[in-house]
Order: structure tokens, then sequence, then C-alpha cells
């Protein structure tokens, strides 16, 4: 494989790029047709005991943890994977947290946005935010943790799972009201958008260290 071909890239990630391009498509459609207070409350409505729990837990598959713990996991593989995954997460979060911090500063989350206006659900247990609710960090983190692995196995079974695992995640800071829609949808832009471009200038260069690893390292002293 030219693995810096972008035209190569994208035929060997299909089972992960063509269901989240549908994602973004419908997504898109979802924002235009809706007003983020009508999709929240539709959203709101679709909760169970079962899911409670479900979600509560599947939403710290998308933070900084997760990342850290596969990071050192790739390092005894190779080291190139381990660059490739921190990368794109660390880049990917800190394009993220700028966007919160200054641009986006004054947009709420669903618990302050909709305070005596609507008595929305909340997960017994969780604490939820108020302020800087665009975009969606944990989305961002998600959709850039597991594309990038994605982008390193060559199943394509797997691809598509990883694909529905940061959908999952997406979803869960819906379902949490943790977030709107939209800070998702630009949560996972963010995510993919860089993580691809992390990937492609690594990928580029493949300096020959890169393709040692910890375990390696151990077996030649």
């Amino acid at each position: 494989m030219n693995s810096f071909n972008v035209k190569a890239i994208f035929k060997t990630n299909v089972s992960f790029l063509v269901p989240y391009i549908l994602f973004i498509v419908l997504g898109a459609l979802l924002i235009v047709i809706n007003t983020k207070t009508e999709t929240h409350l539709s959203f709101n409505t679709l909760h169970s005991s079962f899911f409670d729990i479900f979600f509560y837990y599947i939403t710290n598959l998308g933070d900084g943890l997760m990342m850290l713990l596969t990071v050192i996991i790739l390092l005894a593989v190779k080291y190139r994977y381990a660059v490739i995954v921190a990368l794109s997460n660390i880049t990917a979060s800190i394009i993220t947290q700028l966007l919160k911090q200054t641009v986006f500063n004054e947009i709420v989350r669903p618990k302050k946005f909709f305070e005596g206006i609507h008595d929305l659900y909340f997960v017994p247990g969780v604490e939820n935010h108020l302020y800087y609710s665009f975009p969606s960090g944990h989305a961002t983190c998600a959709f850039s943790l597991y594309f990038a692995l994605a982008l390193l196995v060559e199943n394509k079974v797997l691809k598509l799972c990883l694909f529905f695992v940061a959908l999952l995640v997406g979803y869960s800071r819906i379902y949490l009201s943790q977030h709107f829609f939209e800070d998702v949808y630009a949560g996972s832009l963010i995510g993919v958008c860089t993580t691809f471009a992390v990937y492609y200038s690594i990928e580029k260069r493949n300096r020959n260290w890169m393709n040692g690893s910890l375990i390696t390292s151990f077996k030649r002293q």
C-alpha cells in the first residue's frame, strides 16, 4: 500500500469512512431541518434504565485516559502507531479546547440552556456541566482515537466496529445531556480531519526509528 496517498488511504478505510460520511450528510440535514432545541428534546425522550447505565460507562471510552492507555499499549507494538494516536488526539483536542475557550466560549450546555424553560431528563449519578459546550471534547477524542485505530488495522469488520464505538461515545454525550448534537457533530469533524492529516504526514515521512517498539528495544539489550 502506498500509504501516504490520500486515495489509497480512503480506499483501504472505506469501512470506517463511508458510514462516517453518511453520518455527516444525515447530520447536516438534521441540523438544517431542526433547531438544536428540537433535536435535543427529541433525543432526551429516548431513555431507559438499561441505557442510563450503558451510556454512563460508554462515554468513558472517549476521555483522555482511554487515549493514554491506548498509546501505552501501542508503544509495545510499534512506535509509529503510538505517535499517530497520540499526536492526532492531542492536536485535535487542542483545536477543540481553543474553540471552546475563545470563539464559542459563550455557548452553554443543555442543562444551563434549558434552565427555567424545560425539565430535561438527567441520568442519575452524572454531574452535568454548564458551560463550554461547543465542540464536544469527548466526541473529538473518540473520533480521533477510533479513526486512528481504524487506520492502523487491516480487518474491515474491525474498522466498522471502531466507527460504531466512536458514534456511541458521541451519542452518549447527547444522551447524558452533556452536549447538543451540533457539539458532537463538530467534534467528530475535528477528530477525523485532524487524524487524517496527522496520519498522512507521519506515513509520508515514515522514519526508521518509528518501526521499533519497547519490546524490540528490550530484546536488543
